[in-house]
Order: structure tokens, then sequence, then C-alpha cells
């Protein structure tokens, strides 16, 4: 059987726990308490309109409690400030002395802070209140169904710092009555991310997402905006490691998929091509997520799926996201550089060709490092037969750069462009002819010149047979003609020694253009040469003043 409703009305409740009203009966629990002090007519006459501000705040002071139904003409916003602070005061007083002890009328103080509209300077007074009343945010029996449209309204006039760390606790412990205003929460919050410089705004910022993801269900449709959020506040240092965090537990929950498609997406967009610390966010949590050091095995998006968004982002040329950019396809290849497949590498290789264009054009010395180690890690899975790719393509794009490449890089090129140059290839005399222009005659870095003359010997060797007469016309004689005028010595004497073997079993015409070609660097050099030179010693006289069987 439901019980009869009390008679008692709210101003007789208020007044009871006041102290203002007829006294009870002491109970058991009273018994044990001090006796409440009770309200005398001397100190009500203290509290009328007529005796004055400064005489009203005094007593209200020393009275809270029973001084409150008194007051309430001093909560306008025409008072004085201080006279509005020193009720908000007692409010605070009322209600922290009281605690549990205020039941229902809990609802009632949260209608007076509610309904309340103060000035800028009352905000932080009027949370103080709201503070005590709910613990921090953890407590709102009685204020379960008013207290969403409360948080929506304080977030338009006070979102700080002190009222996001009350958000935490709400969020955490009284979710369930926040469901419907989620989104527009969430959109609130990520705008004052976005828009603010405080760190302490930020930083509780996120720890209200945090509670959010953690302690609701992030709605999809806030996902865009809080996916733009984190990409955007990734990039201050402070809140690298947090935004991670937070990022990693979104993409640990269902939304998962859904949230690489987003960053995907903001990095093809051409509506966030100017927006650098965006893409640059999102470049890093996708690369971070699906193969970093700490990536989510749950995910099923594979690099193929992702770095066309990744080229794309490129489009617009930018040193900070180029920078977050070789950082992660460079992670991705030392990680699983054996295990990429052609068609990714494919991918790559358009990403590294668009790099080597842009550091031509933005001349970071940055960016053009890691560039440049970039490249030296491909080599180095080449060279360990780990390379899957186009070796032509990747090849074409280290020759483009060459003259910047160290010498070892420079050589692991020539060995490469060495192996079409055979008869069996279309071509291979002119591809001789151009390794000898680029890397011989327009080289100044001797240890690769005397490479491409080896090169040069080794291929006189084997095909002169067949092919000598055009090898020596269409190569060594356009190439090696000004030899004797080279200035490098090393490079001068492998030259000639190639040029006198050459010569010394000569069955054509060509022998006189060696002949030639021998006796300028003798000439040149004779008087300035030191002992034990490159011909002394050498039979030469007889053989090379004909042709063999001459």
């Amino acid at each position: 059987m439901n019980k009869q409703p009390s008679k008692e009305s709210l101003k007789d409740k208020v007044k009871g726990i006041f102290g203002l009203g007829s006294p009870r009966p002491p109970s058991k629990q009273t018994e044990s308490k001090p006796s409440e002090f009770i309200i005398t007519l001397d100190i009500l006459k203290e509290l009328h309109p007529d005796c004055g501000l400064s005489n009203r705040i005094r007593v209200a002071n020393h009275h809270a409690v029973e001084a409150y139904g008194r007051l309430e003409d001093m909560l306008t916003p025409e008072q004085p400030p201080e006279a509005r602070h020193a009720v908000l005061l007692l409010l605070r007083a009322v209600i922290q002395g009281q605690g549990e002890r205020l039941g229902p009328l809990r609802a009632f103080f949260f209608k007076v802070i509610r309904d309340y509209q103060p000035p800028n300077e009352d905000l932080s007074d009027r949370l103080e209140v709201f503070k005590a009343l709910t613990e921090n945010g953890k407590d709102i029996t009685y204020l379960e169904e008013d207290i969403a449209g409360f948080v929506l309204l304080w977030m338009d006039i006070g979102l700080t710092a002190d009222f996001l760390h009350v958000l935490v606790n709400l969020v955490k412990f009284n979710s369930c009555y926040l469901d419907q205003n989620v989104s527009v929460m969430v959109q609130k919050i990520c705008l004052l991310c976005n828009r603010t410089t405080a760190s302490t705004d930020i930083e509780m910022a996120l720890q209200v997402l945090d509670a959010v993801v953690c302690y609701n269900c992030l709605p999809s449709d806030s996902l865009t905006v809080f996916i733009i959020t984190l990409c955007r506040t990734v990039n201050v240092k402070e809140f690298c490691e947090s935004c991670w965090k937070l990022m990693r537990k979104v993409l640990g929950t269902h939304l998962g998929h859904s949230a690489i498609y987003t960053m995907c997406r903001i990095m093809e967009e051409r509506a966030y091509m100017e927006d650098s610390p965006l893409l640059r966010g999102a470049v890093f949590f996708v690369g971070m997520a699906l193969w970093g050091a700490h990536r989510l095995p749950a995910l099923k998006n594979t690099p193929t799926l992702v770095l066309p968004s990744f080229y794309k982002a490129m489009w617009c040329a930018n040193e900070m996201v180029s920078y977050e950019i070789v950082l992660s396809i460079t992670r991705l290849i030392k990680k699983y550089g054996k295990e990429l497949q052609v068609v990714t590498w494919d991918i790559l290789l358009g990403i590294i060709e668009r790099l080597l264009q842009q550091i031509q054009s933005i001349g970071s010395a940055e960016l053009k490092s890691i560039v440049f180690e970039l490249l030296t890690t491909v080599e180095e899975l080449y060279e360990q037969n780990g390379f899957h790719g186009s070796s032509d393509k990747f090849f074409s794009l280290v020759e483009k750069c060459a003259d910047k490449r160290p010498d070892a890089s420079v050589l692991t090129l020539i060995s490469y462009r060495a192996q079409s140059i055979q008869p069996a290839k279309d071509g291979w005399i002119q591809n001789l002819h151009r390794l000898m222009e680029k890397f011989f005659r327009n080289e100044s870095r001797g240890v690769i010149r005397i490479k491409v003359l080896h090169i040069l010997s080794f291929v006189l060797s084997t095909n002169r047979q067949l092919y000598e007469e055009e090898l020596i016309e269409v190569v060594v004689v356009p190439q090696l003609s000004g030899i004797a005028e080279d200035r490098d010595l090393a490079v001068r004497r492998q030259a000639t020694q190639l040029l006198v073997d050459l010569a010394e079993s000569c069955s054509t015409h060509h022998f006189t253009s060696l002949l030639d070609i021998i006796q300028r660097v003798r000439d040149t050099h004779t008087t300035s040469s030191p002992p034990g030179g490159l011909l002394e010693g050498r039979e030469t006289h007889t053989p090379l003043h004909q042709p063999p069987g001459g």
C-alpha cells in the first residue's frame, strides 16, 4: 500500500532544516547531536532589507544557514557583486553543512542555481555551489531529469577547465542520464579543444572525451569531429601521448574501421589540403595503428588500402606532412618490408617519387635528410633480397638524385645498371654509353668513375670478339678521348691501362684512334709523371706502331 504524500510543504521542510519552524520532538538520532542554533527576532531584524547591505553581509557570514531564507532578494543581477557572492557562499555552506540530510531539498537548491542567470563574475561561485550539491558531479540524486539540460546550458556560458573536471565525473558516474545529449557535448568540447591555446583546458577536454569513450559510447555521428580534434591536438607535444592513447581506445571499439576510413578520407579531401596539422595527425594515427610499435591487430586495413591516401595527402607540398609520411613509411619498410608485395611497393615508390620532387621545391635540410635515409633503407632491403617491388623504377629514382647520394648508393646503382649491359638486352651498347656519360664523364668522384671503368673493361673482355668495333666506336673513343686532360691520377691511370690492353689486341682500324689517345696521355704527363708510371716497363714501342700482323 502506497504511503500518503506528506502534507508538509517544501517551505516547512526548509524551515525545519534551517531551524526556523516550531521545534520537533527530539529523536534518538538528534539527541546525540549538538543543539541547533535558533534564529532570534533580533537576527531577523538585522537581515531585513532596510538594515543596509554591509550589515546584512556581515550577519550572513555569521549565520549562514539561518540567513538564507531572508537573503534571496540579494541574489539578483542588480545587486552588487559582494552581495551575490555572500549569498552563493551561504548556499554552498548550507549544502555542505547539511550533506546527505538534504534529501529532496537537493532539487530545490539545484533549481536555485539553475534558474539564476548571473553576470560572468558569478560563474565560479555558482559552479562551486553545483560542485557541493553533486559532490563534484558524482551524485545527482533528485537531479536526474534536469541534469543534461543544465550541462548543455553551462557549456554555452562557462566551459572552463573547472567545469570540465566536474563533467568528467558526470560522465563517469551518471552517463546514462546524458545519453541523448552526448553528441552535442562532444561537439562543444571538440570546438573548445580546437580553439583554445590554454593547456589546462585542452587537458581537461581530452579527459572528458576519454570518459565519453570509456564510460559511454561515442556516438557515430560525433566520430568525424572527434577524430579531427585528436588529429590536430596530437601535434601539441605535451598532448601527443594522451591523444594516441585515446585514439587507440576508439580504434579498439566497433568504430575502429570507421575511424581509419574517416582519417583516410580526411587525407584525400581537397578541403583539408591546407590544414597541415590535421593531415599530419591523420598520417601519424593511421601509421601507428596499422604498423606502429603498438599497432592494433584487430584492424584489418592493409598498407595497400591506406597508402594511396598518404599519396593524396601530398598534393599540397607541406614539409610537416611530408616529414610525417617519410617517418611512417620508413617504419613500415623496416618492420614489414620483406612481406610487402609488388602492388604495395608500387604505391610506396610513387610516394618516394613525389617526395623527391618536393625536396627540390621545399628545400628543407631535415626533410632531404630523412628522404635520403628512406632510399638507403630500401637499398639495404634490396641487397638483402627482401625488396619485391620494381627494381627498375626504384633505381630510376635513385639515379635522379645520384649526385646527392653517398658513394655506396651510387655503386649499388651502377652494379644494377651493369646487369642490363649484355647482348641479350635491347640497346645494351647505348645503355653502356649512357652509363659512361653520366657516371664517368659527368661525375667527379673517383671511386665511382673507376667502378664504371671496371664495368667497361669487363664488357670489352667478354664481348670484343663480336662487338669490338662497335664498342670502340660508340663508347670507348667518345668517352676516353679526353682522358689525357683528366686531373684524377687514379682515374687517368685506370683508363690508360684499359686503352693499352684494348690496343694490344685490337684487330680493327680503330687501333690508330686508341694509339692517339694513349700517346696524348704520354705526351701530356711524361715530364710530370713520377717514376714507375703507367707505361714504364711495358714493351709498347713495337705493337703500338702498327696493328698486330701488319
